[in-house]
C-alpha cells in the first residue's frame, strides 16, 4: 500500500494512518524530525496524487484488518493540509463510521480554505513547539513566507470555531525551547488557543539533526497542564496488510522509525530474513535503544 499504513499511536490508539502527500513535503523542516530533513519545503497546496487511489486503499484496508481502528489519521511523511484533496478525503472516510484525526503542524490553519477543510474531522492535533519568531525558526525552520504570529491566530481562531477535539502537540527539545521563559510564553499562547488538552513529547526516535531529549519535561508538563507522551508506543504495525516483508517495512519506515524490535516482529510474520531489513534500513542507536530507519537515495 502507498499511502495507508496501521500503527499504534501514543495519542490516538490503534490509528489507520493515511499521507496524501509526498515523502519530506512539508512547510517546515523540524530539527527533530524522525524522517529526515525536509526535500521539498513548500506552502503550495497542490493534488498531488489520485484521492480516488487514496480513498480505495483506505478501503481496502479497513476489509483486511481483523480489528477496527480508534481513529482514520491523515498525517503522513510531511504536511498533510499541503494536499488540495485533504477536505474531500475527510469527508469520504467519515462514511465508514471511524472518527477521523488530522495531525498537522498548524502552519497552514490560518487560510480560510485549511480551517474549512479542518473543521469536518473529529480531532484536529497542531504543533506550538514556540511563542516567540526567534526560537520558531530556530526549530521548526519554516518557509520563509510564514510567520508565527499568523499561525498562532489562526490556531486560535479554528479553536473558538471548531466543534471537534482540539490537542496542541509540543516537542520539547533540549536547548531550543524549553527556557524558562519559552515554557512561559507557551503556556500562555496555549492558554489563548483554549484547546481539549495538550500533548507533551520529547525526541525519542532518532531525529535528523543533532539534538538531545528536554530534562524540563515535567517543569513543562505542569505549566501546559499537559499529558507527557514521552513513553514509546506500544502495539502491532499490522504487517498483514502487505505481500511481503519489504513491502510492510519500507510503507511502515518511510512514516515511522522501528525499534529494533519492532522492525524483528514485522520480519517474523513473514519468516523473512534480517538481510531484508539491512538493505533498505539504516540501524541508529539513540538515547539507549537501537532503531532502524528508510535508506535514503
Amino acid at each position: 500500500m502507498k499511502h495507508v499504513y496501521l500503527a499504534p499511536s501514543r495519542r490516538l490508539g490503534i490509528s489507520l494512518g493515511v499521507s496524501p502527500i509526498p515523502f519530506k513535503t512539508c512547510s517546515y523542516s523540524c530539527v527533530y524530525c524522525q524522517l529526515g530533513r525536509t526535500t521539498r519545503k513548500s506552502v503550495e497546496r497542490k493534488s498531488y496524487f489520485s484521492r480516488e487511489k487514496i480513498l480505495a486503499e483506505v478501503e481496502d484496508a479497513l476489509n483486511k484488518l481483523s480489528i477496527a481502528p480508534d481513529h482514520i489519521t491523515f498525517v503522513g511523511e510531511g504536511e498533510p493540509t499541503l494536499s488540495k484533496d485533504l477536505g474531500w478525503l475527510i469527508e469520504k472516510t467519515k462514511d465508514s463510521g471511524i472518527p477521523v484525526a488530522v495531525i498537522t503542524n498548524g502552519s497552514l490553519i490560518f487560510r480560510e480554505d485549511v480551517a474549512s477543510e479542518l473543521t469536518n474531522a473529529d480531532v484536529v492535533i497542531p504543533s506550538l513547539d514556540a511563542a516567540s519568531e526567534r526560537v520558531f525558526k530556530r526549530i521548526n525552520r519554516p518557509h520563509p513566507s510564514l510567520r508565527l504570529y499568523e499561525i498562532i491566530e489562526g490556531i486560535e481562531k479554528f479553536s473558538r470555531e471548531f466543534s471537534g477535539k482540539l490537542y496542541i502537540e509540543v516537542m520539547l527539545v533540549k536547548d531550543y525551547n524549553d527556557s524558562s521563559d519559552e515554557i512561559m510564553r507557551i503556556r500562555e499562547t496555549i492558554e489563548r488557543i483554549d484547546p481539549d488538552g495538550v500533548y507533551l513529547m520529547t525526541p525519542i526516535r532518532p531525529p535528523c539533526e543533532d539534538v538531545r531529549p528536554s530534562e524540563r519535561i515535567e517543569e513543562a508538563g505542569i505549566a501546559f497542564k499537559a499529558f507527557n507522551v514521552i513513553k514509546p508506543e506500544h502495539g502491532e504495525f499490522h504487517p498483514e496488510l502487505y505481500s511481503s516483508a519489504e513491502e510492510a517495512l519500507r510503507s511502515i519506515l518511510q512514516r515511522h522509525p522501528l525499534r529494533e524490535e519492532q522492525a524483528m516482529r514485522v520480519l517474523r510474520h513473514f519468516n523473512a530474513e534480517k538481510k531484508i531489513l539491512e538493505h533498505i534500513a539504516e540501524k541508529i542507536e539513540f538515547d539507549s535503544r537501537v532503531y532502524y530507519r528508510l535508506k535514503l537515495d
